[in-house]
């Protein structure tokens, strides 16, 4: 279990309003800092499912009072958090993050930062998309776990079975149907473990799906369009141990191409893989947790 898994551990609750009613964000670290760091966690997370924004808000505290950063960290509740992913959409998640960066705008941070786990890095690629001309602008990016959802299927599934699941579901979209739920069966036991619609589903698992930004077959051509978007300084983490990416995957090797396909400049140096990280950062105990705090605060002083 990573070294930040506190039970108890002191916060300050943020109303704010947001597409998705009654939200509240949860600020760690210390109080009054100028700067925020807003974590975004992945399928079946919201605020403190995952442990490692503990040890960074703690790291934050430490440079505050050593006069160094003045960031504390925030998790708020998306639409989409915890066992409510299925029915979501990646635009769901870009409005609430939307509101989310106008409060904290509104209460005077200065810079603000957001950080992606696994599908948060998702949100991230879909917060910069063209798509929206409207969304309030934030000072940098971290993706950490950038995995691809369909070759972690993939690897539970089989890729025929994966395509026969993805037929299903295009078949329900064309019917116009795209909003129920997928049929009780047709997806294998232990793959989710709640109730998912086929637009959900297909922008999951199909190759042209909304979700899928960081698929391993895609063509240079393919990925640029989507790293070419970001305009501000950008931290690319991939878990070296990562259980969600397939063995085949050379992690450093592909980071080096996304860098190379971002505009000059944007992709930090500091990018790179966590040394035998599992997904969550977890495992090994302490080393790889510690290795991440360590590079998310040089980036925060090097690049923002």
């Amino acid at each position: 279990m990573s070294s930040s898994a506190a039970t108890t551990f002191p916060t300050t609750v943020h109303r704010f309003e947001s597409p998705t009613p009654h939200n509240t964000a949860f600020e760690t670290g210390p109080t009054g800092a100028k700067n925020a760091l807003v974590f975004i966690g992945g399928l079946g997370d919201g605020p403190f499912t995952v442990y490692y924004p503990r040890a960074i808000s703690e790291a934050f505290s430490k440079e505050q009072n050593a006069a160094g950063l003045s960031y504390s960290l925030f998790e708020f509740r998306l639409s989409s958090s915890y066992t409510q992913f299925g029915f979501k959409r990646l635009s769901d998640d870009v409005a609430d993050i939307s509101a989310f960066v106008d409060y904290l705008r509104s209460i005077g941070k200065q810079k603000i930062v957001l950080m992606g786990h696994s599908t948060g890095t998702q949100d991230c690629m879909e917060y910069v998309s063209p798509a929206y001309t409207d969304v309030p602008l934030v000072d940098g990016f971290i993706l950490q776990a950038p995995a691809c959802d369909r070759s972690a299927l993939q690897m539970e599934m089989g890729a025929e079975k994966l395509e026969q699941v993805v037929q299903i579901a295009r078949d329900l979209i064309a019917a116009g149907k795209g909003q129920e739920r997928m049929p009780i069966g047709s997806i294998p036991p232990g793959i989710f473990d709640v109730p998912i619609s086929a637009d959900r589903f297909y922008s999951l698992g199909a190759k042209d799906g909304g979700d899928n930004y960081f698929d391993p077959d895609f063509t240079q051509d393919e990925a640029r369009a989507f790293w070419q978007r970001f305009e501000k300084p950008l931290l690319i983490l991939h878990s070296g141990n990562d259980e969600y990416v397939p063995p085949s995957v050379d992690k450093v090797g592909q980071i080096q191409q996304w860098k190379s396909l971002c505009r000059p400049g944007i992709a930090s140096e500091l990018s790179g893989s966590i040394p035998s990280a599992d997904h969550r950062v977890e495992k090994p105990p302490g080393e790889a947790e510690n290795w991440l705090v360590d590079t998310v605060v040089k980036f925060l002083k090097q690049s923002i």
